[in-house]
């Protein structure tokens, strides 16, 4: 049961790094896209989130500092379904269903980032191996003795 933490991890983080990688890659086509949804300077945010997009998932997946990076993932989730899939805007039916699904998909993701938050990366993460080394190897929860 140990093993479901970290494929619950990289399952939940994987799409956030391949997505900042490509903030990076398709750096144009996305600013086009943020200018369009009247992102403030679209530029910069788009570089500034595929950052948070890269760093929050990289801290997930690898369980240092995940409740941080669980943290920048959820800020973004919330300011994007905002920001940028404001469906209720929108006058085409189909343009408005999709943003209504990314809309919820944004907050549905962020709260999975929420429950990271509070209850931290789980077992086989390098946050926990860094604290149970610096307590000579003692299990953290264990009585202490």
């Amino acid at each position: 049961m140990g093993l479901l933490a970290p494929l619950g991890r990289l399952l939940f983080s994987v799409i956030f790094i391949t997505s900042g990688l490509n903030h990076f890659i398709q750096l144009q086509a996305l600013t086009a896209y943020a200018q369009a949804s009247g992102v403030p300077d679209p530029r910069l945010a788009v570089l500034v989130s595929g950052g948070v997009l890269v760093v929050g998932g990289l801290c997930v997946l690898l369980g240092m500092f995940a409740r941080l990076g669980a943290a920048m993932l959820a800020v973004f989730l919330v300011a994007s379904a905002f920001m940028v899939h404001h469906f209720w805007k929108m006058d085409d039916p189909v343009q408005a269903q999709n943003n209504l699904i990314h809309f919820m998909k944004n907050l549905s993701m962020a709260g999975g980032a929420l429950l990271i938050v509070y209850f931290g990366p789980g077992p086989f993460s390098l946050s926990r191996k860094k604290r149970e080394a610096g307590l000579g190897g003692m299990k953290l929860g264990a009585p202490l003795r």
